[in-house]
This record gives structure tokens, C-alpha cells and sequence, in this order.
């Protein structure tokens, strides 16, 4: 990853020196940039996966979603449910809490995450919409049905400082579908798997 960073600052300086007051999409940098450090380290594209990416622990941090891309561990650039076809069915490998929705974590080892749709891009006003049981909804019901793991990723800090925290494997416990402001929103709620050193210490330890 130093690399990256590096590539990263000096994209980010060439753009502000050359903005002329237009604000910059450091959203669109971090892609760039992650795009030139694999041309530079001839990095291939990691294959999507099941489970634990070999490097990665717990309490792990990362400054863009981009970086994790680079690595597999979660490959959707925006949204927050990864999924992939695994043995002829679709299924979920990661999902990313940016807050964008109304997750809830009941504890530290049990989560509740928002499905996918309904709402607009970030900086997008469109009305609120049914979300569907397609896509990463899909992958995750059927997650749920299989039993098989799913990466979570945590978005912590405030908005300049905010990193993207690994915080283990979980499994979809259960599926509930709702009405929220009047329109179908899916909730899954995930378990985390037993054995894992909290997140709380291995973020302590990697200070």
C-alpha cells in the first residue's frame, strides 16, 4: 500500500494545483491512483472469494475503498454489498457500514444491515423507492441459506479522518422485510463467528 499512497498524494497535489477552486472528487483520485500502483507493481486482479484474504486482520485500516479493491477484500466501488457466483449460485462476500443507510449493531459480535436500493447516489435527492430481493439482497438471503461467510467492513472516524476498519467474518443469521417510510426495505442480521479476537483489542494493538 505504499505504493498507493504514494501515487495518491501526488495525484491529489497535481489536482489541486490545477483545480482553480473546482472541488476535487478524492472518490475519483483513490480510483486513479489505485489503477496506476497496480500498473506499477504489474498487480493482477484479485479474484473474488470466500472468507479470509490472505495478508488481512482484523482491525486492519484503509483510507479508501479503493484500496480495498486492490486486495479483494471488498470490490464494489459504491455499493456496500459484494457478492459473487460460487459454485453456480450468487453469493455474498462482503458488505461495507458507510452509514448510508440505518444499520444498527445490537453488540459487537451482531449487526443489523440495511439491504440494497431504494435510494440514491450519495449527493443524489430521487424519492425513496421499494428496494427488491435482487442483486446483493439475493446474494445475501442466499448467504443465509448456505451458511457461508460474509467480510464485514466498518466506516469509523469523522468525515476528513475516516478510515475503513476490517472486523472479521459473519454469517446471515436472519431476513426480515419491512415497511420503513412507508416503502420494502430488507434487514439482515449477521452474527459474528466465533473465535475472532474483538475488534476493539486488534484496533488497540495495531495503534
Amino acid at each position: 500500500m505504499r505504493v498507493y499512497d504514494k501515487v495518491y498524494t501526488k495525484l491529489l497535489q497535481a489536482k489541486s494545483l490545477n483545480s482553480k477552486g473546482v472541488k476535487i472528487s478524492h472518490w475519483r483520485v483513490s480510483i486513479e491512483a489505485a489503477k496506476l500502483a497496480k500498473r506499477t507493481l504489474k498487480w493482477m486482479e484479485p479474484e473474488k472469494s470466500l472468507g479470509r484474504i490472505c495478508g488481512v486482520r482484523i482491525g486492519d485500516k484503509f483510507k479508501h475503498r479503493a484500496q480495498l479493491k486492490m486486495i479483494g477484500l471488498h470490490c464494489q466501488p459504491l455499493s456496500g454489498i459484494d457478492y459473487a457466483n460460487i459454485n453456480g449460485k450468487s453469493l455474498a462476500i462482503s458488505v461495507v457500514d458507510s452509514h448510508r443507510y440505518s444499520n444498527e449493531s445490537a453488540s459487537s459480535d451482531k449487526m443489523v444491515y440495511c439491504g440494497h436500493g431504494g435510494l440514491g447516489f450519495s449527493g443524489r435527492k430521487l424519492p425513496r423507492e421499494d428496494q427488491k430481493l435482487k442483486c446483493g439482497n439475493m446474494a445475501m438471503k442466499n448467504s443465509m441459506d448456505e451458511g457461508t461467510p460474509v467480510r464485514v467492513i466498518r466506516k469509523v472516524g469523522a468525515q476528513k479522518n475516516e478510515m475503513f476498519v476490517y472486523d472479521g467474518l459473519y454469517v446471515v443469521s436472519h431476513c426480515i422485510q419491512k415497511r420503513n417510510e412507508g416503502k420494502i426495505m430488507f434487514w439482515f442480521c449477521l452474527d459474528r463467528e466465533p473465535g475472532q479476537p474483538p475488534l476493539h483489542q486488534m484496533l488497540n494493538e495495531n495503534e
